[in-house]
């Protein structure tokens, strides 16, 4: 493009930023004023992510045969599939329909369906035991197959159609500036709400804090991330949010640890384009500045651990890239001396970011049913009933903090993708997982895709805190599929046409 991104953004910040306080000088930054600082963010979102689309489109002659013959329809579908994973959950649904519409018909159009990489395959053969473990989990299974429906979408669309190489860079790109207008914006929204809230900055980073603010919708918020108890507290007697909600809720995405995902793949694409001169550097710094600090304010610790973990490896990547053999190995053992002083010397704060009663007492109750089901899981989307179940059975073992009817903390799953997948399926379950992972793992490595590798060391930090293959799977799907997309884009001979 043109024009500097970087320095419009920040301008855009610095003006944006001192009219708030302005406002504020004259009292008019208030929460019944938020919806207001809401709904502007998420127009601005819209509008900018709909011109840096037109940027891109504007050199081009479209007619209805460009939208089959030069991918149009799908160039279209995919970036506003992308884009989408900052809006929320719900509109994924329409979004996902609507790129698999546009992969069939285009399909229909070129009557080409490719061979996907063999990796494709253990994903489908995963798919196969979500479905089976969704009949047999209870009798209204059927009525959760939406809950899977990426794995049956994803794997099929990507094999209708091939983007080149541009292509591909083009819709990056446009992924990756948009990522920036939404942390610029997460920022902005914050500094809005922490100005009415009188906040203490240091207490919102250095730690797990609650604010107190009533705001038009976000009871509903609360609800959802189940704050409180349903059907035993009113909704409007409660109004203490965690920090998260003042960062990211004018996109109506509020789960930190899924936006740190995204935030951080978007990352990872940052640094591919960047190397590959597709990205200016001042792009690329302002992203990571402003992502440290949009993670920092929603108190995301395995964001935090999932940014570091990008840095350190993506500067492995650039030793071996740029110097000699033994500039790489002397990196390394720089790494492992300056992590290992750094975790004696900072090793009670570790110990406190990393200390979390509940999921340690969930681990508890979630092995000791795995102890006694090991062959045969309670069945897809039976792992709530299950573990409830269990810590009932063991509750004399349990601290009072995870007791299923304590008021703030219910067993809704196993926060681990690896000892849910147990729960729900048993070893067989495992076994699945660890294959089809296993699979993107040996691709990843035998093509040299420093995209999938990246992506895939992120995915099995959160994996061990969350279950990001069921609730947000459509997320790390597409993410998944859409930097496999590349890999194969810059091999010299695509994979043979059916």
């Amino acid at each position: 493009m043109p024009f500097r991104f970087s320095t419009i953004i920040l301008i855009f910040i610095a003006l944006f930023g001192g009219a708030i306080y302005i406002l504020h000088l004259f009292n008019l930054v208030t929460a019944s004023n938020e919806v207001y600082a809401r709904f502007t963010a998420l127009g601005i979102f819209i509008a900018g992510f709909g011109f840096l689309g037109w940027q891109k489109a504007r050199h081009h002659r479209f007619s209805w045969d460009d939208i089959y013959k030069n991918n149009t329809l799908i160039i279209v579908a995919l970036t506003v599939l992308l884009v989408s994973l900052f809006l929320k959950q719900e509109f994924s649904h329409y979004v996902v329909g609507f790129f698999a519409g546009a992969s069939l018909l285009h399909l229909a159009y070129t009557r080409k369906f490719y061979f996907p990489p063999k990796f494709f395959y253990f994903v489908v053969g995963y798919t196969l035991l979500l479905l089976v473990g969704t009949l047999l989990g209870e009798p209204s299974g059927l009525r959760y197959l939406d809950k899977t429906l990426p794995f049956y979408v994803f794997p099929l669309a990507f094999c209708c159609f091939r983007l080149s190489k541009k292509n591909l860079f083009d819709i990056a790109d446009v992924f990756f500036k948009t990522s920036i207008i939404f942390l610029s914006l997460c920022v902005l929204y914050w500094w809005f709400n922490f100005l009415h809230l009188d906040a203490d900055l240091t207490g919102w980073i250095a730690s797990k804090t609650f604010y107190h603010a009533e705001m038009t919708g976000w009871l509903r918020q609360a609800d959802m991330l189940n704050v409180m108890i349903r059907n035993k507290y009113e909704l409007h007697e409660f109004t203490h949010f965690s920090a998260y909600f003042f960062v990211n809720s004018w996109a109506h995405y509020f789960h930190p640890t899924y936006v740190s995902f995204t935030l951080i793949s978007g990352l990872i694409l940052g640094f591919y384009l960047h190397h590959k001169r597709k990205a200016a550097k001042r792009d690329l710094i302002l992203y990571i500045v402003l992502c440290f600090s949009v993670i920092a304010l929603m108190q995301s610790r395995i964001g935090i651990v999932g940014l570091f973990f990008t840095l350190a490896f993506t500067g492995l990547y650039y030793l071996k890239l740029t110097f000699k053999r033994r500039y790489f190995v002397v990196g390394i053992a720089m790494y492992l001396l300056l992590g290992s002083a750094g975790a004696f010397v900072f090793k009670n704060e570790i110990s406190e970011f990393k200390d979390d009663d509940i999921r340690d007492g969930i681990r508890m109750v979630t092995i000791s049913y795995i102890q006694e089901n090991f062959w045969r899981g309670a069945g897809m989307r039976r792992e709530r009933a299950a573990l409830e179940q269990q810590a009932e059975k063991i509750r004399e073992q349990l601290p009072a903090n995870i007791f299923p009817n304590n008021y703030y903390h219910t067993i809704v799953h196993a926060h681990n993708q690896f000892l849910g997948d147990m729960v729900q399926f048993g070893i067989w379950g495992l076994t699945a997982l660890l294959a089809m992972l296993t699979a993107i793992a040996h691709y990843a490595i035998k093509n040299r895709s420093y995209l999938l590798q990246m992506l895939l060391g992120v995915l099995l930090l959160l994996m061990m805190i969350d279950s990001p293959l069921y609730g947000q799977s459509y997320r790390v799907l597409a993410i998944l599929f859409f930097f496999t997309a590349i890999s194969e884009s810059v091999k010299l001979k695509l994979k043979n046409e059916i």
